[in-house]
């Protein structure tokens, strides 16, 4: 578990070095990640449960098992997602932008158990390959269906 988070992480800070083709001339200090695969992207928000609460605009995904908790439509709003980096921190740390519609199921016993009880923390099971999967099957869904998003 911790070794995903770690590999992650080094990810992460290691972004800084990358060769000057992966960054941004426009936004000068965004990046990123090297590669990346749509529909394995597509299969690592299924298969991390991603569904239970998330739609994917445009995005043919199947069904969660069992009720799904909440539907909140990702590339459908920019709100919280405006462009590449945006995506990545949505992912590692969403609990920054956790919505208010989230927080109106959750129990008064939930609410009060930290930020734990808002979204699972990913960065524990997912792989720094799923990782960047899921980014680019976001980024695409972003581009595809919402006016104003930059890479």
């Amino acid at each position: 578990m911790k070794t995903s988070f770690l590999i992650c992480s080094l990810i992460l800070l290691s972004l800084s070095c990358l060769p000057a083709q992966y960054l941004n001339a426009e936004e000068g200090d965004s990046f990123r990640f090297p590669g990346g695969d749509v529909e394995a992207g597509a299969e690592a928000f299924v298969s991390l449960d991603c569904v239970k609460c998330h739609t994917v605009a445009e995005a043919n995904l199947s069904e969660p098992e069992g009720e799904r908790l909440l539907h909140l439509k990702l590339g459908a709003h920019g709100r919280f997602v405006k462009r590449y980096e945006d995506l990545i921190l949505a992912i590692v740390n969403p609990r920054h932008v956790v919505s208010e519609q989230y927080r109106a199921i959750l129990t008064e016993s939930e609410r009060s158990g930290g930020i734990e009880a808002l979204m699972p923390d990913l960065t524990k099971e997912m792989s720094a390959r799923q990782l960047i999967d899921l980014v680019a099957f976001l980024n695409q869904a972003y581009k595809g269906s919402l006016d104003g998003y930059g890479e």
